[in-house]
């Protein structure tokens, strides 16, 4: 094979690869849309935006650990504690001070977004000061949140609603606050991420970390500020979809881990580091996952053929990730 034909290989792969969800996406919604009339209706297309927003909060906070090469597979523990917390201090609250009201919300989100923070700067002082393999460190983190979770509720259900916490019954037009929240958190964080100094800086790091450390550039501290980032948007995902969902189980957001990042890979966003962007790649990734979702459950499919499907979203994933960075230089 001589160099033109690798070369016009390679120029193939990378357009797959750029392509290749919204290909995937138009797919899957001709395919659901003959199995489910119902399925092609704007009623749905709004359910599902509304079911993918939260989760497309933690896309957004994964986008930046991603970027810096990380992982961090503690984000759906981090959801449940985090939701579990802020329903908790909200009880208190409402008991004290009757249900409802704008306090409520600003309790219940501001609780959320401190202890998802908090996570996330724990993961990022332990992996960046001690060296500690992200994702070791952040799979024994999920054990501690998810353990610490369950104490707090003791394993029952803990109502979120009662205490008059429900942003998705608050409509602006067809659809609930809730995705108006998350779309202006998107373009935020798209633009933090693509254009200022620190974005920047996180992309250089994530093609070459050795490289941006001579630079002069203050890689420790924007390690961290990405993991605090990615968990305090994992913390506000969780109680909004708490709020969604009105109480939270022992199950509540368990591996939702594994439907945020192959989102954002999906998206572009590389699981090697340096490359890719929140919108419109990461957007189509998690709405994508949720279009499979819907229709899997419109079509009354086999409860145990979901975990099938996430299997296969994330090997094509990672194999297109990895096809798309072999031989390119960093």
């Amino acid at each position: 094979m001589n160099e033109t034909t690798q070369r016009k290989l390679h120029i193939s792969w990378n357009r797959l690869y750029e392509y290749g969800v919204y290909v995937i996406f138009l797919l899957m919604v001709v395919v659901f849309a003959f199995s489910n009339p119902n399925f092609f209706t704007i009623k749905n297309a709004i359910l599902i935006v509304e079911q993918s927003s939260p989760l497309m909060l933690g896309v957004c906070g994964m986008a930046f650990v991603l970027m810096l090469g990380g992982i961090d597979i503690s984000a759906g523990a981090n959801m449940y504690l985090s939701a579990v917390t802020s329903a908790l201090v909200m009880q208190k609250f409402t008991a004290a001070n009757g249900v409802g009201g704008i306090m409520t919300y600003i309790i219940g989100i501001s609780t959320a977004l401190l202890v998802g923070a908090a996570i996330g700067l724990i993961n990022g002082c332990f992996i960046v000061k001690l060296k500690m393999v992200p994702f070791i460190m952040t799979l024994a983190m999920t054990s501690v949140l998810t353990g610490i979770g369950l104490i707090l509720t003791k394993a029952e259900l803990l109502p979120v609603r009662a205490s008059g916490f429900q942003p998705s019954s608050i409509r602006v037009g067809p659809v609930s606050m809730v995705v108006v929240i998350v779309l202006v958190f998107t373009v935020v964080f798209h633009y933090l991420l693509k254009y200022t100094v620190y974005g920047r800086q996180l992309t250089a790091q994530g093609n070459n970390q050795e490289a941006a450390r001579k630079l002069g550039i203050r890689t420790e501290r924007n390690a961290i500020i990405a993991y605090v980032i990615c968990g305090a948007m994992a913390g506000f995902g969780g109680v909004l979809s708490a709020g969604q969902v009105g109480a939270l189980s022992s199950n509540f957001a368990k591996g939702n881990e594994f439907d945020i990042i192959p989102a954002a890979v999906l998206g572009g966003i590389s699981l090697f580091g340096g490359k890719g962007s929140i919108f419109p790649g990461a957007v189509i990734g998690i709405v994508l996952v949720n279009t499979i979702t819907n229709g899997l459950t419109m079509m009354a499919a086999n409860p145990y053929v979901y975990t099938i499907v996430r299997g296969i979203i994330i090997f094509i994933a990672v194999m297109l990730d990895s096809i798309n960075y072999k031989g390119e230089l960093r």
